[in-house]
C-alpha cells in the first residue's frame, strides 16, 4: 500500500539516488531498497547523495512495488511536468476527501489514463463509455469525487474532460480502494443493470436513479453479488412467508434476482438476502 510517512519515519532513512523532476525523486533506504518519493516540491534544491531533512511531509506518496516504481519513472520521464502535478495534486485530493489510503497502483495507472484522456479531450476525440450509468450505480460516492477530480484538472489546465472520464476514474479509485479488478467490476455492472432492467421491466415503471432508497439497494446487489455466502444464516421462515403475503411481486423479484446470482457463483444464498431485497424493493417501488 501507498503510506502517509509522518516526519520521525522519513527523516535520516533515505538517501537521494536520482530526481526525475521537483516533484519526484528515486532513494534509497539505509536497507538499501529503492523507493519512489512524490510530493509536491519533494525535490527541489535536492541532489543525489542528499538526505531527506526534516521537513513534515503531509502530502508525500512512496512507491516500494518494483514494478509500479518502473511503469511510474518511465512515464513520469517523458510527460510533460506540470500534467504530472496536476494529475499528481488531483490524486492527494482523491485521498483527502476519502480519507484513507490507496493502493500504490493508482499513481501509474490513474496517471497513465488521464495524461491520455487530456490529450484526447485536447484533440477532440468522442470518448466513450459503455458502462457510466452502471458505474454511477454502483459507486455514487466515488463517481462524486471523480466530478470533483475532473473539476480540479479544468482549473488548473484548462481542459474540461467529458463526463464519461468520471467512470473511468470513479474505476481507477475503486481498483486503488480495494482487491477488485476490472473483470470482476464488468461482471457485477453488467449484473446490476440486468437487475435493474428486469424490476423495471416487471413492475412496469422507471425507478428514481438519484434517490437515496435506489442507491442502496444497487449498493445491496453489488455486495449480495460480490460477498461468498457459503453458509445460510438462522433466519425463521415466518419472515419469508409472511413478506411474501404482505408484498408478493417484490418477493417473486428478490427471490429471482437471487436465484441469478446462485446461478452466477454457483452456490445457494442465503434466506436473509431475499428477505434484505425485498425491503429494499418495498422502499424503491413503493409510491410517495
Amino acid at each position: 500500500m501507498t503510506s502517509r510517512e509522518d516526519t520521525r519515519t522519513m527523516q535520516g532513512m533515505f538517501t537521494v539516488e536520482k530526481i526525475l523532476n521537483n516533484n519526484v525523486l528515486i532513494a534509497k533506504s539505509n536497507k538499501d531498497e529503492e523507493v519512489v518519493f512524490i510530493g509536491k516540491g519533494i525535490a527541489f534544491g535536492k541532489k543525489t547523495g542528499d538526505q531527506l531533512e526534516e521537513q513534515p511531509y503531509e502530502k508525500v506518496f512512496k512507491l516500494a512495488d518494483a514494478e509500479e516504481q518502473e511503469k511510474y519513472k518511465k512515464l513520469v520521464s517523458k510527460e510533460e511536468e506540470k500534467i504530472i502535478l496536476i494529475i499528481h495534486e488531483a490524486i492527494s485530493k482523491i485521498r483527502d476527501l476519502l480519507g484513507i489510503e490507496l493502493h500504490e497502483r493508482i499513481h501509474y495507472a490513474l496517471t497513465q489514463h488521464l495524461v491520455l484522456a487530456i490529450e484526447r479531450t485536447k484533440a477532440h476525440t468522442d470518448i466513450k463509455n459503455p458502462f457510466l450509468t452502471e458505474t454511477k450505480w454502483m459507486y455514487y460516492d466515488t463517481f462524486k469525487i471523480s466530478e470533483i477530480v475532473i473539476d480540479y484538472i479544468y482549473e488548473k489546465s484548462g481542459v474540461r474532460l467529458p463526463e464519461a472520464e468520471a467512470g473511468f476514474i470513479t474505476l481507477h479509485i475503486q481498483s486503488a480502494l480495494t482487491d477488485e479488478r476490472p473483470l470482476l467490476m464488468d461482471q457485477t455492472e453488467e449484473f446490476i443493470s440486468r437487475c435493474v432492467s428486469y424490476i423495471e421491466e416487471k413492475t412496469k415503471r422507471q425507478l428514481d436513479k438519484e434517490s437515496t432508497s435506489f442507491h442502496r439497494f444497487v449498493q445491496h446487489l453489488k455486495q449480495m453479488f460480490e460477498r461468498s455466502m457459503t453458509n445460510n444464516f438462522p433466519v425463521e421462515k415466518k419472515v419469508l412467508q409472511m413478506l411474501k403475503k404482505e408484498s408478493p411481486v417484490c418477493y417473486n423479484l428478490s427471490r429471482n434476482i437471487v436465484r441469478m446470482v446462485e446461478k452466477v457463483v454457483g452456490h445457494t444464498l442465503a434466506d436473509a438476502e431475499t428477505i434484505y431485497l425485498i425491503i429494499h424493493l418495498q422502499r424503491l417501488t413503493e409510491n410517495k
